[in-house]
């Protein structure tokens, strides 16, 4: 993948996160205030039914005096929380209507929603309205100065006095910031770390990029060098047999100069390049990961308190609805089994006359037009609320006192009751978790009954303890076992966003690691490159500059086998030189779409027993050829070509193999193609190296200055482009420590 397209991606993938968080914060905040809605809405309509409950305490009737009739169709089918709230919206207009109450305490109500709020850790500004249903007027308002925001939640309204059109509402205004702070330095530090991998990330391809610039650049001074090379080596050859020494000299030590110019520019750049600060690779794996992990930690940690505590405050809430349950469902309901018939059970000592007229009523309507109501009395009932607890526990414990104070010997608490109901409750609000229930003695909390596991343990969420009576020497509590797969659950939504972003990093990280070993890489190409330069170029050159020195310098003119050597020598090195810039120039013409070949019908067998012939005569290495080549087999190619092709594959043959050389040559047709297959017994190509040498200036490991193997990593390169030039094809075959095999297929003629 190209450097840039890398860039672009990992700015659309920042992107995408960033997307992602907003996604996060939008689905958290209506979450949230979702949980809220709820919330208020259940506290709202608790204080309402606590409010009448005390206006209707502090009328002057004696306690059990019967006040109102609350009722409704038995064809509607209530539940029961609908039963209740409509009520004590039907009691607040009585209250009013027949008992004359001037107004409804709004403040008082303000007050009692203030504190379950409070208790449900609910915070934001409150206010309650008496509104007109009919024309939206606000009546009367507790904080008329609030001013309502986006963050503004309206709890379902009550009526006080429905033929009037009158109603309460209560308006919980949240910090926007408050409840979003949390959520906006999560996203800030995440963007943060995001922005920062990104940008290490950019500044380190953007020094890839330069690198491969400057390498790019010096691959083109080097193909320069090589084409002005061309001519000033054929004039050396046309006056060595004039044996002009002193314009050989000359002429090389002027193309020395052009390479020493060459070499130094590369030098230049070669020391330029680490002065160029780069991101350390270590230092940025360190600090991102050891960054990332920290956020993750700290901010799961943090999102697994806040939801802990949240299911605990359910758990909590659940628990004392099986508590009041229990009391209301399995207590007073074997208490009035059982004790029935006692005239003392029977609180209700008078009715007023509004309810004396309204069961009439009821009765007539009976009778006459055979409709069905479910009743429920309400009663004053002089209460002091001896613990301090909410509303639903300050009515089971009411009715436990009630129940105690007539019941000999008492009731006992049901376990069994209580924990099928708490298990209800807990599978209505989406916990699955298993749950069960404990008796134990206060202070000592010994376990005196369960209904489950009789150990708690350190997964294991626990409610508070409730006492059982007035001395509390026997509580309950409820147990929720390994609650952890729900809470996590629960924050899926923030934890996404912190779960892509570790990818992400370190999916940046990764690319970091790759383009670093990039760089060492080029690094190490640019220092073998420099290194053949020399070799290959520079050492040529001194040779030819030196024997002419030598030879001008009249010293071995009464050795002549010694001048026949120096000449041959220089001869060798300017046909050497020659080569290395026929290939430049005619990769260059490949590149360019340029390359004129000169096709012809040449026998293998003689252009192969010329080519190891003159090898065997040039070679440093022990070296044994094997030919086996029919002699009628032909190709159609351009001589110039193929004698370089086959050069180059058994060059590459005797440079990559062990000290003694065994090179098999063979051929053969096959599937309309004449095939040449050179194999070696060297080194061999690792096989992730195989697809990579054709590569240009692509060489092996073992090719560097360490194993004295030179060239610039052009001979397989060209041989494939000069293969594709001939509609042919090369390929190779190696297995590592052992050989290597290379096939050029061209078409048959």
């Amino acid at each position: 993948m190209k450097s840039r397209s890398v860039i672009n991606i990992s700015i659309i993938g920042l992107l995408f996160i960033v997307l992602i968080q907003l996604g996060g914060m939008v689905y958290a905040y209506k979450t949230q205030m979702k949980e809220a809605e709820q919330s208020i809405n259940k506290y709202f309509w608790m204080a309402f039914t606590e409010t009448v409950d005390d206006i209707v305490n502090n009328l002057p009737y004696p306690d059990g005096t019967k006040v109102n009739i609350i009722h409704y169709p038995v064809r509607l089918k209530l539940g029961k929380n609908e039963f209740v709230n409509r009520g004590m919206q039907q009691t607040a207009q009585v209250l009013q209507k027949v008992y004359k109450l001037k107004e409804f305490p709004l403040a008082k109500f303000d007050s009692l929603l203030h504190k379950k709020l409070e208790y449900a850790d609910i915070k934001g500004k409150v206010t309650v309205e008496r509104f007109n249903v009919n024309t939206g007027e606000i009546l009367e308002s507790t904080n008329a100065g609030m001013r309502t925001t986006i963050a503004a939640i309206t709890s379902e309204k009550a009526f006080i006095y429905k033929d009037r059109g009158e109603a309460v509402r209560a308006i919980v205004v949240f910090p926007f910031a408050n409840i979003m702070r949390n959520v906006l330095i999560l996203f800030a530090v995440t963007f943060l770390l995001l922005g920062v991998a990104v940008y290490a990330l950019v500044l380190q391809i953007k020094s890839l990029i330069r690198q491969q610039n400057n390498l790019q650049e010096q691959q083109q001074d080097f193909y320069v060098l090589a084409e002005q090379m061309r001519e000033p080596v054929i004039e050396i050859i046309s006056e060595m047999p004039r044996e002009n020494w002193n314009v050989i000299e000359e002429k090389s030590t002027s193309l020395l100069g052009m390479t020493e110019k060459t070499l130094s520019k590369a030098k230049t750049e070669a020391l330029l390049n680490p002065a160029r600060k780069r991101i350390s690779l270590k230092t940025f794996s360190v600090i991102g990961l050891t960054g990332i992990f920290l956020l993750l930690a700290i901010w799961s940690a943090y999102l697994y308190r806040i939801s802990y505590e949240r299911m605990e405050f359910k758990v909590q809430d659940n628990f004392e609805k099986a508590f009041y349950d229990e009391t209301y469902y399995n207590r007073c309901i074997s208490f009035f089994s059982v004790y029935k018939d006692r005239k003392e059970v029977i609180k209700v000592t008078r009715n007023t006359p509004y309810v004396d007229r309204f069961l009439e009523n009821i009765r007539k309507l009976s009778v006459e037009k055979g409709y069905h109501f479910w009743m429920n009395g309400i009663l004053v009932y002089h209460i002091y609320n001896k613990y301090d607890v909410n509303s639903q526990l300050h009515a089971a414990y009411t009715m436990q006192d009630s129940i105690n104070n007539s019941a000999q010997p008492p009731i006992v608490f049901s376990t069994q009751f209580a924990d099928s109901v708490f298990a209800l409750e807990l599978h209505k609000n989406d916990i699955s978790s298993e749950s069960d229930i404990q008796k134990l003695a206060y202070p000592s909390g010994e376990l005196l009954a369960h209904t489950g596991k009789p150990h708690v343990g350190i997964m294991d969420m626990t409610t508070k303890l409730i006492p059982l009576d007035k001395d509390s020497t026997e509580c309950v509590r409820g147990v929720v076992r390994s609650p952890q797969s729900h809470i996590v659950a629960s924050i899926w939504y923030m934890l996404l966003p912190l779960g892509i972003t570790f990818l992400f990093i370190c999916i940046c990280v990764c690319i970091q690691i790759h383009i670093e070993r990039l760089q060492r890489r080029l690094k190490q190409f640019q220092q073998d490159f420099t290194y053949s330069m020399i070799h290959d170029m520079k050492s040529p050159l001194n040779s030819i500059m030196m024997g002419a020195h030598v030879l001008m310098g009249g010293k071995l003119a009464n050795k002549p086998e010694k001048i026949e050597k120096y000449k041959q020598l220089m001869h060798d090195e300017c046909e050497h030189l020659l080569t290395l810039s026929g290939k430049v120039l005619m990769l260059t013409q490949i590149d360019r779409g340029e390359l004129q070949l000169h096709k012809e019908t040449v026998v293998l067998l003689p252009l192969l027993k010329d080519v190891t012939e003159k090898f065997l005569l040039k070679a440093i290495k022990k070296v044994h050829f094997t030919l086996d080549c029919k002699e009628n087999y032909l190709v159609y190619a351009d001589m110039f070509c193929l004698r370089e092709v086959i050069n180059n594959l058994i060059d590459n043959a005797i440079k990559y193999s062990k000290d003694e050389v065994e090179i098999a040559i063979s051929c053969e047709e096959s599937d309309g193609f004449t095939m040449i297959k050179v194999r070696d017994n060297g080194i061999g190509i690792p096989l992730k190296e195989q697809q990579k040498i054709f590569g240009k200036f692509e060489r092996l490991p073992a090719g560097s200055r360490k194993s004295g193997v030179s060239g610039f990593g052009l001979g397989l390169n060209y041989v494939q482009q000069v293969m594709e030039a001939h509609n042919g094809t090369v390929a190779v075959e190696s297995v590592e420590g052992s050989y290597s095999e290379f096939v050029i297929r061209f078409p048959l003629c």
